[in-house]
């Protein structure tokens, strides 16, 4: 009979024991809240009033007015093409999440001291035996030691598509076809000092 008392205690004794344990540990099960998630904090910070990032998918690059590339969520068709010893303006339009054209202008942000963030072209991964890429800011670099008066020209077109990309949608670079041969160039759409834009395809460009 005393056996079975002591049993039946002992067991008792158990089971108190698991029961407290378990209620000791239910805040670590249920305590972490929505507010205690760093990852929710995070994506709940990273939106703001206004946008700090171009909606951005794809793009399509125009020569003349004309289409001759497109790139969307990593399909593209066309190229480039270009002769050797000439060069071409070729105009950049990025393209939203529905393919239509995105309105660059509309995208607010300014850096650490307060100063607005302007949209710039990040061309980069061709071969430059190949071709040569001028920007806006890369034309009064060569100045008219190497393109005369008609760089001078270019120049002063130049500044006008400055003005655009201040205003409008489009970006701009020049093309050079150095020598024969098939090079490619990889895109960025950089925002201030960073890209809000990278081209998952490169752009195929072919020099005759």
């Amino acid at each position: 009979m005393f056996n079975s008392f002591y049993a039946r205690d002992n067991s008792f004794n158990v089971s108190q024991i698991i029961l407290i344990f378990i209620v000791a540990m239910l805040p670590f099960f249920g305590g972490c809240g929505e507010d205690d998630n760093p990852i929710v904090d995070d994506h709940d910070h990273d939106h703001g009033d206004a946008p700090i990032h171009a909606d951005v998918d794809g793009f399509i690059l125009e020569v003349g007015e004309a289409e001759v590339y497109r790139q969307f969520q990593g399909t593209h068709s066309g190229g480039l093409t270009v002769n050797v010893g000439e060069e071409i303006e070729v105009h950049v339009v990025f393209l939203d999440d529905h393919e239509e054209e995105a309105h660059l202008h509309e995208v607010e942000a300014v850096d650490e001291h307060g100063h607005e963030e302007e949209f710039g072209l990040g061309l980069t991964g061709y071969d430059s035996d190949i071709i040569e890429i001028h920007l806006d800011h890369d034309e009064h670099d060569h100045g008219d030691e190497e393109h005369g008066d008609e760089e001078h020209g270019d120049e002063e077109h130049g500044d006008e598509e400055h003005g655009d990309e201040e205003h409008g949608d489009e970006l701009p670079f020049g093309l050079e076809g150095l020598k024969a041969g098939t090079t490619e160039i990889k895109l960025q759409l950089l925002h201030g000092d960073h890209p809000d834009y990278t081209a998952l395809l490169a752009i195929p460009v072919t020099v005759e």
